[in-house]
Order: structure tokens, then sequence, then C-alpha cells
């Protein structure tokens, strides 16, 4: 029962703070040279709404990565099923 997948936490709570807070740096940062950035206001906006379309695919990316490992066993078994 140990060994289930329920049973067991992915990650710690301190890896968990760890990423939040290294990913709340760097986009605190970014916008920080983005703000400071001497171009005209259009090249600002430009970068920035860059910048957050990345950060959001970044984190679509992650999940369905995440989601289609997760579903890898589940396939084979189905495949197997599928077979018999």
């Amino acid at each position: 029962m140990e060994d289930s997948y329920d049973s067991r936490k992915r990650n710690t709570s301190a890896f968990t703070f760890l990423a939040w807070s290294s990913f709340a740096l760097a986009l605190l940062g970014m916008f920080i040279g983005i703000i400071n950035l001497e171009q005209l206001l259009s090249v600002k906006g430009y970068y920035a709404v860059t910048a957050l379309f990345l950060t959001m695919s970044s984190f679509v990316l992650q999940k369905t990565v995440r989601d289609n490992n997760d579903d890898a066993p589940l396939q084979a078994v189905e495949k197997v099923t599928e077979e018999l």
C-alpha cells in the first residue's frame, strides 16, 4: 500500500516553495527590465505581452507533458486489453 500512487507525495513543500519563488523572482526581474527599457511604449508592450504568452504557454506545455507521462501506463494497459 505504501508504494501506491495515492500514498506518496510528488514534491516536498520546500521544493514547491523554491519553484514558485524562483518563478516569481524571474517574472519580476523580467518586468523590471521591460519597465527600465529605453524604448517606445509600443515596444515595451510587445515585450510584456510576449513574456506573458511565453509564461502561459510554459504552464500549458508542462501540464500536457505531465499528463501524457501519467497516462502512458494506462495506454499500455488499454493496448494489451484491445489485443486480447
